[in-house]
């Protein structure tokens, strides 16, 4: 079982994560924001884009054969790969972070105006966490089973798009024979990573022993990422409040239970804050990359969690406020911006006020 956790971990989370990443790269041209702070960020754009393609092939080809959805995750992705990877290979990485001495690399990572010591005792607290916590994961919470509200109520839906490979909206109750049936309006996201786990391996599921590994593992991973985020974000020469930020993170413990607990929560909150983030640069520096950003995280915080969509709406509104552009193509960019927000995540609530909330009887045994 392990061996296909971790084929499932390096496909969806690395090597999907990278051809996005290099795709993002690509219009990265004008070096306006590091590269590698880039490449970074999309270590967790590889589960929820494949969440979300998932969803549409759902929606538009429902009740198809597994290989048909898996067939289609592997061609948007190649389609996708095949020029920006291509170029990348092509230019032996020129002008991205592969590049030694880059000037586009974020000066905490090379030269930078902090002290050694800042940089060193940063770099040792952040490796020292990602050990420990990497010790403990995979040694011992990804062998506990399931428990609360999150990892069960997502984890059957899951199941339940698997069984029926479909999003089963509807606008009424129906009976079971056992008298349980779900009817709720979860977010899909979440619950599609095991789906899209048990595509991979069926068999591994029938056997149901360790078929969700993947799932339980995307709490863990993006607890990692948001702790990369800390690093990421702070301006040069003040790396060594990251070390800082992470002690006062785990002080509370409240962190660590949530990153070592099956729970939505650090998967919806990475891409809140990456929402946050960009749109800090998209009204700073006007750019249409940052504008794409904001709109595609917006767009998943809202394909996440109903919070998501709180977010979304609150960043579309701060937008329309602040950019400091006239008001003709601040208009038109807050358009696009709610286009980009409805095709990465909003649209699912327009299904849900057309066809109803999801339903359908499921068990996770």
């Amino acid at each position: 079982m392990t061996g296909f956790f971790y084929i499932k971990f390096l496909l969806t989370n690395l090597a999907f994560s990278l051809i996005l990443g290099i795709t993002l790269l690509r219009f990265n041209k004008k070096r306006v924001y590091s590269n590698l702070e880039i490449a970074m960020v999309s270590l967790g754009l590889g589960p929820i884009f494949t969440a979300l393609i998932l969803y549409y092939a759902f929606i538009i080809f429902p009740r198809q054969r597994y290989f048909f959805y898996i067939a289609a995750v592997t061609a948007i992705y190649m389609v996708l790969a095949v020029f920006p990877v291509w170029r990348f290979f092509a230019s032996g990485g020129q002008g991205t972070l592969l590049k030694k001495g880059s000037p586009d690399l974020p000066k905490t990572f090379v030269k930078g105006n902090g002290s050694r010591t800042g940089k060193l005792a940063g770099t040792i607290v952040l490796i020292a966490f990602v050990g420990a916590f990497l010790y403990i994961y995979l040694g011992r919470t990804l062998k506990t089973p399931l428990e609360q509200h999150d990892a069960l109520v997502y984890g059957n839906l899951g199941k339940l798009y698997a069984q029926k490979r479909e999003i089963p909206y509807t606008k009424f109750t129906f009976p079971q024979p056992n008298g349980f049936v779900f009817h709720g309006s979860h977010k899909p996201s979440f619950s599609l990573l095991l789906t899209w786990e048990i595509m991979l391996n069926p068999r591994e599921y029938k056997q149901k022993n360790g078929f969700d590994l993947y799932f339980r593992s995307i709490t863990g991973y993006y607890g990692l990422m948001i702790l990369v985020l800390l690093f990421m974000i702070l301006p040069p020469g003040k790396r060594i409040l990251a070390p800082l930020g992470v002690i006062v993170l785990f002080s509370g413990l409240q962190f660590l239970s949530m990153i070592l607990n099956y729970h939505l929560d650090s998967y919806r909150i990475f891409f809140l804050l990456l929402s946050w983030i960009w749109l800090a640069y998209a009204i700073k520096n006007k750019d249409n990359l940052a504008l794409f950003l904001l709109g595609a995280f917006s767009g998943f915080a809202a394909f996440t969690h109903l919070i998501g969509l709180a977010a979304a709406l609150l960043n579309l509104a701060a937008y329309f406020l602040f950019a400091e552009i006239p008001l003709k193509p601040r208009l038109v960019k807050t358009a696009i911006l709610t286009l980009l927000i409805l095709v990465f995540g909003g649209f699912q609530y327009i299904m849900e006020i057309l066809l109803g909330s999801i339903s359908g009887f499921m068990t996770y045994l």
